[in-house]
């Protein structure tokens, strides 16, 4: 177990280390290994090498994808310090993740956005990121680049406590055919084609055809069937053209299909209520430059995502009279002293009249009103975004660079059940970063992000930074942020009714209405808020391959809506608090092509309002690997994940892994890579917070894991 003592140990080795010779020039090629500091474009949107950056940066390549045995992106984040990263089963969501830099509130994590190649999969309508739904092959990922901490000042609302930006291959890096197979432990199956090719001299594209699986736990809390396989498909094309010396354009279009088995909506449930999913995404880019110091860039992307989830309910008759409905809307606890049993008091007159039919209506029923009427209900939804942005990047000088843009959004929802209807929002934004360098002992980072949206208003996240470079290669950072969260279409506009069709028998002569519960958001909740100070310190020594980032944090988050929203009580307010204080580090170690080390580790401290806000929480995290090469190409890995777990209700999480590969190359241009991973899990139950003395548990029935992959290139 990883403890406060380890923790100063291990931050006082990375601030400590203050000796080194002259790093050389930075250099296009971004990674984590020790050498030319990598460079990295999601901080500030300026490509920037890490020295430079007013973040902290994890930064996970495709060799480390393979290095590891990772064949999914949340599994990744598992290498990233401070990264809460917990699977779970929902109602609506199936057997996903609940991913959150620093945790907090497990039950929805809304506080991260999620881009891939610029466009964000962050979900408009329910403030969510479908994890095992993502627009992208893991053997098209490039690169995935971790801000670690808000980022708003760059990317608006939703970045709140972090950003992950994962970056896919170019199409002209992805030439030939490469076929992946994955094959492993709880059904878990996966195959990947790819083809890389040219259209003439000027375009070129790839085509990736993907399929993945799982059959999730073997056993929940709520049925205890483990019914929640997952089964995604996901066709994508991306080509850029270089439309001449000074011009590109790049297109992107990916369609996502797929069925995530649910086990439990209600105990009233005569089937499993299955999520059928359909997801559509597309993402256009133009750059031209205008001089060798200024570049404008046009981005324009829509996304459409579609949950069509229906399950057959056998309830009691009374709960489908539209006089009780009439009641709960006007008075929900008069409805709940009925249902008790005991006669409502304390009301309006009006109240007292919806109550007097609400009886008269349960006593016409007779003996029926207990008995069950069969019904159809559904969750079904769609949400949509469509968003333009133009970004305009300017060199003054070697001292001075800018890049500012402005962007339009409407985001759009589309569902009976959770919005009676059809919901729309527009937004705008005008944003701004500038790096100043006064001198080469100084690099300033400032820059603001205004955004205003119609249905909640405006909000301006700034931040500012000042990285000292001690020597010429380490670096000591300040950084001082605020950053916002705006509430979603749910949160602002819920309009939440279960319709019932197909009744039977007919109640009344009807044989459609709606269940007696519902919910209405206030309309009036205002942006989450959080102020951040960090302390940072980056050494390279590129003379023993080594590279460490270490800092010390304190976020003050406010106004935060922390409240569970359900049907049965939809009340957001804006008054609850958390504060995060604690350190990180970061360390990869390579000092030949044969060795390499990774080290992430993470000590958080929670103080918050409320017990919702320590949901997702692990006071010590992190993760070891440990790589190296043997004769005739054989690479062993070895690696542990942990996670104290120290939220109410949460399990602890510890694993570790033993990959094994081996490559064949046959020819210049045909390769094999095998490879197989052994994994243990030190828990094999998940159990995370559902709500105020209730938690939900899924569980293996072995500790033991295997899978086994082979990826054929030519």
């Amino acid at each position: 177990m990883m403890t406060d003592a380890c923790c100063r140990s291990i931050l006082g080795f990375a601030i400590l280390c203050i000796q080194s010779p002259a790093v050389p020039a930075a250099t296009n090629d971004p990674g984590p290994l020790g050498g030319d500091i990598p460079i990295v474009l999601t901080p500030t949107r300026l490509r920037q090498s890490l020295a430079d950056v007013p973040a902290s940066v994890t930064i996970i390549t495709a060799k480390m994808l393979k290095q590891f045995g990772i064949v999914s992106i949340p599994e990744a984040l598992r290498l990233v310090p401070g990264m809460e990263v917990t699977q779970a089963t929902g109602n609506d969501t199936g057997n996903d993740y609940r991913i959150g830099y620093h945790g907090t509130n497990v039950i929805v994590p809304r506080r991260m956005n999620v881009l891939i190649d610029g466009m964000s999969v962050y979900r408009p309508a329910k403030a969510r990121v479908d994890w095992k739904g993502l627009p992208v092959a893991i053997e098209d990922v490039d690169r995935i680049e971790i801000t670690r901490g808000p980022n708003s000042a760059s990317y608006g609302a939703n970045s709140m406590l972090a950003i992950v930006n994962i970056i896919t291959k170019h199409p002209r890096e992805a030439e030939g055919t490469t076929l992946a197979a994955t094959v492993g432990t709880q059904r878990t199956a996966g195959g990947t084609a790819r083809y890389g090719g040219k259209f003439g001299e000027a375009t070129a594209y790839r085509i990736t055809l993907d399929h993945q699986q799982d059959a999730g736990f073997d056993s929940a809390s709520t049925l205890g069937q483990g019914h929640d396989t997952t089964r995604i498909n996901r066709l994508s094309f991306r080509s850029v053209t270089e439309l001449d010396s000074t011009q590109s354009l790049d297109l992107q279009a990916s369609a996502i299909t797929g069925l995530k088995e649910v086990e439990y909506i209600d105990r009233y449930q005569q089937g499993f209520p299955d999520i059928d999913v359909r997801d559509y995404y597309f993402n256009g880019r133009w750059r031209k430059g205008l001089s060798p110091n200024h570049e404008l860039q046009a981005q324009l992307y829509a996304t459409r995502h579609r949950n069509e989830q229906t399950w057959r309910d056998c309830v009691p008759t009374v709960t489908l009279l539209p006089e009780l409905a009439d009641l709960w809307r006007a008075n929900p606890r008069y409805v709940e002293a009925i249902l008790a049993g005991r006669q409502p008091a304390g009301g309006t007159a009006q109240d007292n009249a919806l109550a007097g039919a609400a009886f008269a209506a349960y006593r016409a029923l007779g003996a029926r009103a207990a008995t069950p009427t069969c019904v159809e209900a559904n969750q079904n939804y769609v949400e949509s975004r469509y968003d333009f942005e133009l970004q305009d990047t300017y060199v003054f000088s070697d001292a001075l660079r800018m890049v500012s843009g402005i962007g339009l959004r409407r985001d759009v929802g589309d569902s009976q059940t959770y919005l009676q209807g059809r919901v729309s929002n527009n937004s705008w934004r005008l944003f701004s970063n500038v790096e100043y360098k006064p001198s080469k002992a100084i690099s300033i980072n400032a820059g603001g992000f205004l955004e205003k949206d119609h249905l909640t208003g405006s909000a301006f996240s700034p931040r500012l930074a000042l990285n000292g470079h001690v020597t010429e290669n380490q670096t000591i950072r300040f950084v001082v942020s605020r950053a916002v969260r705006m509430p979603d279409l749910l949160e602002q506009r819920a309009d939440w009714r279960y319709r019932a069709t197909n009744f039977s028998p007919p109640l009344n002569g009807a044989t459609d209405g709606y269940f007696y519960a519902s919910a209405r958001a206030p309309g009036n909740v205002n942006a989450e808020k959080i102020l951040s100070r960090e302390i940072g310190y980056l050494g390279n020594f590129p003379q023993y391959g080594l590279l460490v980032d270490a800092k010390v944090f304190d976020d003050r988050l406010s106004s935060l809506l922390s409240e569970k929203l359900q049907v049965f009580g939809f009340y957001p307010t804006n008054s609850n608090w958390v504060r995060l204080r604690g350190s990180e580090v970061q360390v990869t170690y390579e000092p030949n092509h044969r060795w390499m080390v990774y080290l992430a580790y993470s000590y958080l401290d929670n103080n918050a309002s409320t017990v919702l806000e320590q949901a997702q929480y692990s006071r010590h995290s992190g993760a070891i690997g440990l790589s190296h090469v043997f004769q005739n190409d054989w690479r062993a890995t070895l690696a542990f994940y942990g996670a104290q777990g120290n939220a109410a209700g949460q399990a602890f999480y510890g694993r570790e892994d033993l990959t094994l590969a081996k490559s064949f190359r046959f020819t210049k241009d045909q390769s094999l890579l095998a490879s197989f991973t052994i994994r243990h899990l030190d828990n094999a139950t998940s159990r995370y917070f559902a709500d105020v003395g209730q938690t939900s548990e899924n569980s293996y029935d072995r500790t033991m894991q295997y899978s086994l992959s082979l990826t054929l290139s030519f």
